[in-house]
C-alpha cells in the first residue's frame, strides 16, 4: 500500500467515510497525474503524498460529511487549479453534476486530460466567476466550492450569484475567519452563515443563498475587489 493511500484510507476512517478500493486507486491516481504535471504547470505546492492526500483530497470527504448534498446536484468548483476539491468530490460522488471553474487555460486543458484519463466526466470552463454569472450559468448550481480564491466578502460577490435560490457556497477560509464575517456583504447578497466546521488546518463555512441575487451583482472584478461589500 502506497504512502498515499495508506494517509487517506485513515483521514476517511477518522471521518468515518467509507472509501472503496476502487475509489481510493482513482485518487491516487489522480495524484500521479496532477504530480506529474505540476513539474511544467506549478499547479500546486504540495506534492508530498501525506500531506496532499490530507490537504487535497480530504477536503472533499469534508464537505461530504458537513452538507447533505442532493443525488444529481449541480456542483461549481470556483477556481479550481489542480481540480481541488472538485475531482475528488467527483470521485467519491459520481453522481454529481460538476462543473471546474478556472480562468488559466493551462489549468482547464489538464483538467480535462485528466478527467479523461479517469474516465470522468465533468464540465470544464475557463473563465472568471464574475463574467460567468451573467451567463446561463447564474442562479444554476445547488453547491459552489472553493478554497483560498479570495476574502470572504470578495468571494460572496463571486459565487452567490451563480447559486440556485437555496443553495450553498462552501468555502474553505483560516482558523481567523470570524474578522472577515461582515453582515453588510451577507444583507447585500441575501445570504446567511448556517454553519462553521472544523476542517483541520481551518474552518469550512456553510452560507445558503435565501434569496435571488440582485442584478446588480456581480460587479466587475476591479470594482469588488477596490470596493468590497
Amino acid at each position: 500500500m502506497s504512502v498515499f493511500i495508506s494517509a487517506l484510507a485513515g483521514r476517511a476512517k477518522d471521518l468515518n467515510i467509507k472509501l472503496t478500493a476502487e475509489q481510493l486507486e482513482q485518487c491516487e491516481k489522480y495524484y500521479r497525474l496532477v504530480t506529474k504535471a505540476n513539474e511544467s504547470l506549478n499547479l500546486t505546492r504540495i506534492t508530498d503524498e501525506e500531506q496532499a492526500a490530507e490537504r487535497h483530497y480530504a477536503d472533499a470527504m469534508i464537505i461530504a460529511n458537513a452538507l447533505y448534498i442532493k443525488k444529481g446536484s449541480a456542483v461549481i468548483d470556483i477556481g479550481t487549479g489542480a481540480g481541488f476539491p472538485g475531482v475528488p468530490l467527483l470521485i467519491l460522488r459520481p453522481d454529481l453534476h460538476i462543473t471546474l471553474l478556472d480562468s488559466s487555460g493551462k489549468k482547464t486543458d489538464f483538467l480535462r486530460g485528466a478527467l479523461e484519463s479517469l474516465n470522468f466526466t465533468a464540465d470544464v470552463v475557463c473563465g472568471r466567476a464574475e463574467e460567468i454569472a451573467r451567463t446561463s450559468f447564474r442562479g444554476s448550481f445547488d453547491v459552489a466550492l472553493s478554497r483560498a480564491v479570495a476574502p470572504l466578502a470578495i468571494l460572496l460577490e463571486l459565487s452567490v450569484p451563480l447559486l440556485r435560490v437555496g443553495g450553498v457556497l462552501c468555502a474553505f477560509k483560516g482558523e481567523s475567519y470570524k474578522r472577515e464575517i461582515d453582515d453588510s456583504a451577507f444583507n447585500a447578497l441575501s445570504c446567511s452563515l448556517i454553519k462553521s466546521v472544523s476542517a483541520g488546518r481551518g474552518t469550512l463555512l456553510l452560507i445558503k443563498k435565501q434569496k435571488p441575487t440582485p442584478d446588480f451583482y456581480p460587479r466587475r472584478y476591479s470594482k469588488i475587489k477596490n470596493s468590497p461589500l
